[in-house]
């Protein structure tokens, strides 16, 4: 009875030891990341990048600590880890490549949270840079999930990088039509544009007649993160213009 006791108060101690461990653990993983996202030093990408990663380390150690509190020996573990560790990095070499790309994303920096940037032909504002993938918020409102090690070796577009953005659009006009009374209403349609940037002159081209049609092309200038809005409303604003001047469309 005593051999039993003993032995039941020998089990309860390692189970009160290992969840000991496992809350401290995750305990101490939830603080350093909140530690991370509210460091002033890094940006909004850095600190979801490292904030993740410290997190998934940090439970790691603790799932190793606490094997080990089972009575696993450490040389045993470690020899078992470095055959698993074999195995599954052979296994899982895309999510390697994936980790690598995403280190290599936070590095060099080619976008951050919050940057419009197209990716792998899909275009959207960058939402969040994990570990493994990256996830925009695509211009049909869509969530799109890619993974890091694709994004190293595809093409990137950042149209967030620069403060500012050229604007062109075109508009198909009549042979018969007014080009001169046109342009005027176009250039003054975006001059009334309140996301069109004052400092630069709006351009309007007049392309070549092609099967009795005009191309007017309007080009104007304005912030990033108004691109979108500006194109949406200029676009009505124009075509507005135009048939208040009595333009024939074609």
């Amino acid at each position: 009875m005593v051999q039993l006791m003993d032995s039941i108060t020998t089990i309860a101690a390692v189970i009160l030891k290992i969840v000991i461990i496992v809350v401290a653990g995750l305990v101490i993983a939830s603080i350093v990341a909140k530690v991370i996202r509210r460091s002033k030093r890094l940006d909004e990408t850095a600190k979801n990048f490292f904030a993740n990663f410290a997190s998934v380390a940090i439970k790691i150690l603790t799932l190793i600590t606490a094997l080990m509190a089972l009575g696993i020996p450490a040389a045993t573990f470690v020899t078992v880890l470095g055959s698993v560790g074999l195995a599954v990095g052979l296994a899982l070499q895309g999510a390697l490549a994936n980790f690598a790309g995403g280190i290599l994303l936070v590095v060099f920096r080619p976008f951050r949270i919050g940057d419009h940037v197209t990716l792998s032909g899909t275009s959207g504002i960058v939402q969040n840079i994990s570990i493994f993938y990256t996830t925009l918020l695509a211009d049909d409102n869509t969530v799109v999930t890619l993974p890091n090690g694709t994004l190293t070796n595809a093409n990137i577009v950042n149209t967030s990088i620069n403060g500012d953005r050229r604007l062109c659009l075109e508009y198909g006009l009549a042979s018969e039509s007014d080009v001169e009374a046109a342009r005027a209403a176009v250039i003054d349609a975006a001059n009334k544009n309140a996301s069109v940037l004052k400092g630069i002159a709006p351009a309007v081209t007049v392309s070549t007649h092609v099967e009795g049609k005009i191309t007017l092309k309007l080009a104007v200038w304005t912030r990033s993160a108004d691109y979108a809005k500006a194109s949406e409303d200029l676009n009505k604003e124009v075509e507005a213009a135009l048939d208040a001047a009595k333009v024939a469309r074609a």
